[in-house]
């Protein structure tokens, strides 16, 4: 191969890194596998860090959401921040309500911050766990089912009758009424913004956006409230009591972001 063809082809190969910057893909793609070595390394803080890039990286990352919020919860853990493992795993859960992984490790974490259970067993409790049991995709879908079967049933009594087609279609007309809960509660929960106190003092709530400005309340560590508002270093939010005011954006975690 003459010299001047040589030269023409390493221009060219030169042209065509610059147009597909092929490391930049294997980093994006190797960060995962690099957090979860300095994870096992005992590099805590570095590969908390990378795992935030992931769960940042949107569809672009190489592990999914849920992975990530799992994997920030379990750093978090090992840099003794158990209310910030608490939130990541709390988020987890929202993208994945029947873990069992995610639950156990969520319960030891507030065991650890000295909290009570996520799931303290009692009505409410139970309640709240089977109406967040399904996705707001997931439930939408088991109603689409269910609404089909009935309409089925409907059809089936209207045309044959009979003790037997009745009970059918009152039997799906209870499944149908049941799998409204999950649906209308993460209908719900859909359009709210929602951060976990991470705070181990609890979070000062203040009038205004300012360290001066007055006390409002206290909100206790690990409690979540809605954030209606934004200023650089600051967040309006608003507690289950209705009570408002201003917290600084370090003092919380969002449960809810780009990842859903």
């Amino acid at each position: 191969m003459s010299r001047g063809l040589q030269s023409c082809l390493g221009a060219l190969l030169a042209l065509l890194a610059l147009c597909f910057p092929a490391g930049a893909q294997v980093a994006s793609a190797s960060s995962a596998e690099r957090a979860l070595e300095a994870y096992r390394a005992g590099s805590y803080e570095l590969a908390h860090e990378l795992w935030r890039l992931e769960l940042e990286a949107g569809e672009s990352a190489s592990i999914g959401p849920v992975a990530a919020l799992y994997n920030l919860g379990n750093a978090s853990f090992r840099l003794r921040r158990p209310l910030e493992a608490a939130a990541w795993y709390t988020a987890a859960l929202e993208l994945a309500p029947r873990d069992e992984s995610i639950w156990h490790n969520l319960e030891f974490v507030r065991r650890e911050a000295g909290l009570e259970p996520a799931d303290r067993g009692d009505l409410s409790a139970t309640a709240r766990r089977f109406a967040s049991s399904l996705t707001l995709p997931e439930s939408e879908r088991a109603l689409l089912v269910i609404a089909g079967l009935f309409a089925l049933a409907l059809v089936w009594e209207a045309l044959r009758g009979g003790a037997a087609a009745r009970a059918c279609a009152l039997a799906l007309l209870g499944l149908l009424a049941l799998a409204s809960v999950p649906w209308a509660w993460q209908l719900r929960q859909a359009g709210r913004d929602t951060l976990f106190v991470v705070q181990p003092e609890g979070a000062p709530l203040l009038s205004e956006p300012r360290s001066e400005a007055a006390l409002v309340a206290r909100l206790s560590p690990a409690s979540e409230v809605e954030r209606t508002d934004a200023l650089p270093g600051w967040w309006r939010v608003r507690t289950p009591e209705g009570a408002t005011g201003w917290i600084a954006d370090g003092g919380a975690i969002a449960l809810r972001g780009p990842w859903r």
